[in-house]
C-alpha cells in the first residue's frame, strides 16, 4: 500500500528514517475490501505491521519517522484516466518531464494520455515518441490514448491496430465528439478487433453550439446561451446503441 497522506505533519526525524510510521490513519486497499484505521509501520519501502495499536513496538525507535494520519488517508497509488501532458508540440503548458513529476508527487503512478497534442497522437510514430520521453522521465507510468480519427477531424479512422501494438492503451477523440455515427460506429466495431475501449467526447455540436454555461435557470435568468444536458444524453445513448 502506497501514496501520499496529503497535509501530514510529522515530528523532526532523521533524513532517511528507517521506520516510517503512520498514527490512526485510515488505510484503503479496494482490491481486498480493507477498510480501517490503523497504524502502518514501514521499514525498507515495505509494510512489516498494520493494524489497531500496531506502531506501538517500532515506536521505541530513535531512527521513526512518526506522521500523525488522524483525519487523513492512506490508499494504493493512483490512475489518472483522462490526464493532459502537452507534449509534443504544446510544452509551454504542460511537458512529459513536469507532468509525471507533478503526477508522482500527487500520488499517481499511472497516467493516461489524452491524444490531442501538436501532431495529434493518431500514429505510431506520436505514441512511440510519447512512451521514450516517459521512459528518460521514469517513476510515474504513462500510458498514451490514441486517437479515433486522423487529426481527430471525425473522418478517416487511424490505425488501431498499430496505436496498440505502439502502446495504446485506448482511442479517443477528446475534446471532439465524433459525430458521424457512421464513422462511430465502424470505429467501435474495428476497436474491438484490438479489444481497445473506446473513449467518446459526448457533446452532440448541434446542441451546444456557441453554449457559455449550463442550460438552466441562471442561463435563463443572465440571457447567455446554454448547454443542456441531452446533449451529452443524445450521443452517450446513441453509442451505447452503435456498440
Amino acid at each position: 500500500m502506497s501514496g501520499p497522506v496529503s497535509g501530514a505533519r510529522s515530528a523532526p526525524s532523521n533524513q532517511n528514517p528507517e521506520t516510517l510510521i503512520f498514527r490512526n490513519v485510515r488505510a484503503i486497499d479496494p482490491a481486498t475490501g480493507f477498510d480501517q484505521v490503523v497504524d502502518v509501520v514501514i521499514e525498507k519501502d515495505r509494510i512489516q505491521a498494520l493494524g489497531v495499536g500496531a506502531a506501538e513496538p517500532a515506536l521505541a525507535s530513535e531512527k521513526a519517522r512518526v506522521i500523525d494520519g488522524n483525519g487523513r488517508w492512506l490508499v494504493p497509488a493512483f490512475v489518472d484516466l483522462h490526464a493532459h501532458l502537452r507534449e509534443p508540440g504544446q510544452e509551454y503548458k504542460e511537458d512529459i518531464r513536469s507532468g509525471l513529476r507533478a503526477a508522482a508527487a500527487g500520488g499517481y503512478a499511472h497516467v493516461c494520455v489524452m491524444p490531442n497534442t501538436k501532431p495529434v497522437n493518431d500514429t505510431r510514430a506520436v505514441t512511440e515518441l510519447m512512451l521514450t520521453r516517459a521512459r528518460e522521465v521514469g517513476g510515474t507510468k504513462l500510458h498514451p490514448i490514441g486517437a479515433i480519427t486522423l487529426g481527430q477531424r471525425g473522418e478517416a479512422l487511424t490505425e488501431m491496430g498499430d496505436l496498440r501494438d505502439a502502446g495504446a492503451v485506448a482511442v479517443s477523440d477528446d475534446g471532439v465528439c465524433v459525430m458521424n455515427a457512421q464513422v462511430m460506429r465502424r470505429a467501435l466495431e474495428y476497436a474491438s478487433n484490438f479489444d481497445m475501449p473506446v473513449i467518446q467526447h459526448a457533446e452532440d455540436h448541434d446542441l451546444t453550439a456557441g453554449a457559455v454555461m449550463h442550460e438552466g435557470e441562471v442561463s435563463s435568468r443572465l440571457g447567455l446561451r446554454g448547454w443542456p444536458r441531452v446533449a451529452e444524453d443524445i450521443i452517450i445513448a446513441r453509442d451505447i446503441l452503435l456498440a
